[in-house]
């Protein structure tokens, strides 16, 4: 099947050229590699107009240049925690044109950069990696027997007032884990619960909540 590229500027006359030579619409269109009804158009306005030459598109003109499309992304890539907003502000005081948000997004993303939530992660120290490394190796022959005499804890803390993951960032896509993509986590805003309990092999413990605001009470 042809693809739908579009016709090249210098091909148009020798489109018209091989119709009138006896050539079909369907083999004209396989020898220039377009759609049947790319050479079909074609055919109809030189009947028509007896010109091949392209009308002039609709539309409003572009806003702007090629070589501000590709500041526009530079701006987003060195703040990429801003909004297309606050890009198109930033873009306008450099250049000294008006331009929209809309336009800001539409460049970004011919340029690959899309806004995306960014991945959360816990920071963990040279220091912690070296010592859970440590921990690992002095364990991997381990049998079921040895894991069966040891009890797992862990303990949550659910906020009451989460982030909401509304804020967005502009990255290109499969870029989600680069450390400039990613946010660290260490607290939580505003009231929250402890969450705690333990489980070893065959047995787990009660589960244990703790209100962590004026009262510090055991729910159990």
């Amino acid at each position: 099947m042809a693809s739908r590229r579009q016709i090249k500027n210098s091909e148009p006359w020798r489109a018209v050229g091989r119709i009138e030579a006896g050539q079909s619409i369907t083999d004209v269109a396989l020898f220039f590699g377009v759609h049947h009804s790319v050479i079909s158009r074609l055919w109809k306005q030189f009947q028509t107009s007896q010109t091949v030459v392209r009308r002039p598109e609709g539309g409003r003109p572009r806003v702007t240049t090629p070589a501000e499309d590709r500041y526009i992304a530079v701006v987003a890539e060195r703040n990429r925690r801003s909004t297309s907003t606050r890009v198109a502000s930033m873009v306008a005081a450099a250049i000294g044109k008006t331009i929209s948000a809309t336009t800001v997004r539409r460049r970004l993303h011919m340029n690959g950069l899309y806004a995306r939530v960014p991945r959360v992660c816990v920071p963990l120290f040279v220091q912690s990696r070296g010592a859970q490394l440590k921990w690992c190796r002095q364990h991997v022959n381990w049998t079921v027997f040895d894991w069966g005499n040891i009890m797992f804890t862990d303990e949550s803390r659910f906020a009451l007032q989460p982030d909401d993951k509304r804020v967005r960032f502009w990255r290109e896509q499969n870029t989600r884990n680069r450390p400039e993509n990613v946010t660290e986590h260490h607290a939580f805003r505003g009231g929250s619960i402890m969450v705690w309990a333990g489980i070893s092999l065959g047995y787990h413990t009660d589960l244990h909540i703790r209100v962590d605001r004026k009262f510090k009470v055991w729910i159990k």
